[in-house]
C-alpha cells in the first residue's frame, strides 16, 4: 500500500525518546521530513540523527510547547527550513505521580494539563492556519484508553487526555471542510519509558518478585496477552496520517491488544 508520506513535512512534539521517537522513525521510513521536538535536546539531537540516517531531512527544535510565544517561536524555524507541515503529531506528555488523587500534588495536576492539553492547542493554534491556507492538513493527537475506561492512579493523568480526545472531535467538525483530518490514537499500557520507569519504581518498592507477578496478571487483562509496543502506536499514526485514510477523522482508535473494546 503507498501511504503516499513521501515528501510531507512532519511535526512530532515530545519526539525526544519512547513513543514518540517511534513515530518520527516511522513517517521516515514512509520518506517523511521530521521536525523533532522535545524539551531535551540531547534526546531531540539523538532522534534527528537517527531519522535522517534513513535519507531524509531532520530539524531538531527544543521547545516547551506549553508556551504558546514558544511555540510561534518554534514555527519560524520550521516555516524556514520547511514550506509547511502537511502532518502534525501532538504526542508530548508529562505524567507525574501514579498514586491516588486525595494523595496528588496540585502543581503536578497543572503540569499535566499544561503540556498534554494547552501543549496540544498550542501546536494546533500556530500551525492550523498553514493548513487551512493549503487546504491540506493532517493533526493525530496522541491519547490514553485510561481516559475512555478510566483507570485508578491515574485521575490528573487520564483527566488531560480525555480533555485532548473531546477536542480531537470538535476540532475535526471545525475543520474538515478544509481538507484536513483530525483524529487521535488511544493506546493501552506500552512498553515506553514512561511506564518502564513506573516499574523501576515498583521494583524498588515492592521488589522484583512481585512486580513480575504483577506484570503476569496485567497482561492476563489483554485480549493478546501482551503489552504494547512504541511501534504499534507509531504505525497506526503513519496510516492515520495517510492518503488511504482520507476519509477518517474526528475518531478514536484504540491501539490497546483488546485491553478495552469501546464502542
Amino acid at each position: 500500500m503507498d501511504l503516499q508520506l513521501e515528501g510531507k513535512s512532519v511535526l512530532v512534539t515530545g519526539a525526544g525518546r519512547g513513543i514518540g521517537r517511534s513515530i518520527a522513525m516511522a513517517f521516515a521510513q514512509e520518506g517523511a521530513n521530521i521536525v523533532v521536538n522535545d524539551t531535551n535536546l540531547e534526546g531531540a539531537e539523538e532522534t534527528a540523527n537517527l531519522v535522517s540516517n534513513k535519507g531524509v531531512r531532520a530539524l531538531p527544535i527544543v521547545c516547551d510547547i506549553s508556551s504558546l510565544s514558544s511555540v510561534l517561536e518554534m514555527s519560524k524555524k520550521v516555516f524556514a527550513e520547511f514550506k509547511s507541515i502537511e502532518v502534525l503529531v501532538n504526542n508530548a506528555a508529562v505524567r507525574k505521580m501514579h498514586t491516588f488523587f486525595i494523595d496528588t500534588d496540585p502543581l503536578d495536576c497543572e503540569l499535566e494539563f499544561r503540556v498534554a492539553v494547552f501543549g496540544t492547542m498550542n501546536c494546533c493554534r500556530i500551525f492550523l492556519p498553514s493548513m487551512i491556507q493549503n487546504s491540506f492538513g493532517k493533526i493525530i493527537n496522541i491519547g490514553t484508553d485510561a481516559a475512555r475506561v478510566g483507570q485508578e492512579r491515574e485521575c490528573n493523568y487520564s483527566a488531560a487526555k480525555g480533555a485532548i480526545l473531546s477536542f480531537t472531535k470538535s476540532l475535526a467538525k471545525e475543520v474538515g471542510r478544509n481538507n484536513i483530518n483530525v483524529n487521535a490514537v488511544s493506546p493501552g499500557a506500552t512498553n515506553a519509558p514512561m511506564r518502564q520507569e513506573r516499574i523501576e519504581l515498583l521494583k524498588q518498592q515492592i521488589g522484583e518478585e512481585k512486580v513480575a507477578e504483577r506484570e503476569e496478571k496485567v497482561k492476563k487483562m489483554y485480549a493478546l496477552r501482551r503489552i504494547g509496543e512504541p511501534e504499534d502506536v507509531a504505525n497506526t499514526v503513519v496510516y492515520l496520517a495517510s492518503e488511504p485514510a482520507r476519509h477518517i477523522t474526528g475518531q478514536i482508535l484504540s491501539v490497546n491488544g483488546g485491553y478495552a473494546m469501546v464502542g
